[in-house]
């Protein structure tokens, strides 16, 4: 496995990465999955270490954010990494040119979470736009716990016309059916399971759309249902599967987020699809 902490280096090596793997570290058995998928569908696997500062839109979040550099380290030797990056925010600045906000596609990005975290997905787009610009991968793999941030990707692409494909790695939940995210580190044992709620109340989402109820009154449960729990509900909604736009009959998509004490949990379930 070779480290590259300087994007010099890693340019004049002139490597050609086939499979790009984006992570902010804090690597967990969800980010391995992305990794071990990107090894089995290329020729060789680049995964980049960075914590994107600017797509906090609160500071404390970013400076609780965990640093875990070694254990990360050992994890992508463990599965046998080809290429870590892991460059400073200058180096990173230095080798690439900022994305235009100008063309922020703002009907997707100040939508759910963008509409309760003002600035994070342009925050997203940045760093992604560099990273793609240094890198040249023929494709990007991402998780689908963060949905909204795969179709913000796809918008990125088209409009930039850079040339890569992403392939997206389903869910990884524990056993409790919680989503794995970084952010499960600030959770004691006792907030993991009462965590678990946001999966239930996706299932029952889930299961009464199979029995025919409304797409209103789904929300509408689903909104009681979380009365009656610790979480605190940002939003519960479903979606057009392909643009995240209001639900007609459509491939659907229910999605969620909410507090628990001060972490934030996101997640989702596709309820109906005709794509796989």
């Amino acid at each position: 496995m070779k480290i590259f902490s300087s994007l010099s280096e890693f340019i004049d090596s002139k490597i050609k990465v086939d499979a790009f793997v984006p992570t902010m570290g804090n690597l967990h058995n969800g980010h391995l999955h992305l990794v071990k998928l990107a090894k089995k569908t290329a020729n060789n696997t680049c995964v980049s270490i960075y914590v994107n500062e600017s797509q906090f839109t609160d500071k404390k979040d970013f400076d609780l954010y965990p640093k875990t550099l070694d254990e990360d380290i050992k994890k992508l030797e463990n599965i046998s990494v080809d290429y870590v990056l892991i460059p400073e925010k200058q180096d990173i600045e230095n080798n690439s040119e900022a994305f235009n906000p100008k063309i922020e596609p703002k009907i997707l990005t100040n939508d759910l979470c963008g509409k309760y975290r003002q600035g994070h997905f342009l925050g997203v787009m940045d760093i992604v736009h560099r990273f793609l610009q240094i890198i040249k991968p023929n494709t990007v793999i991402l998780g689908e716990k963060d949905y909204q941030q795969i179709l913000v990707i796809q918008e990125l692409i088209k409009i930039c016309n850079h040339k890569v494909r992403i392939l997206s790695c389903p869910i990884v939940r524990s056993d409790s059916g919680l989503a794995l995210s970084s952010r499960n580190n600030l959770l004691s044992e006792n907030q993991k399971k009462i965590a678990s709620d946001i999966y239930k109340g996706l299932i029952l989402a889930s299961k009464l759309y199979k029995q025919n109820v409304s797409l209103k009154e789904i929300e509408e449960k689903i909104n009681i249902f979380f009365t009656k729990s610790l979480i605190e509900l940002e939003y519960f909604t479903i979606r057009d599967l392909k643009t995240l736009q209001q639900a007609n009959d459509n491939d659907l998509i229910a999605l969620v987020a909410g507090y628990l004490g001060t972490v934030r949990l996101i997640d989702n379930i596709i309820i109906k699809s005709d794509l796989k």
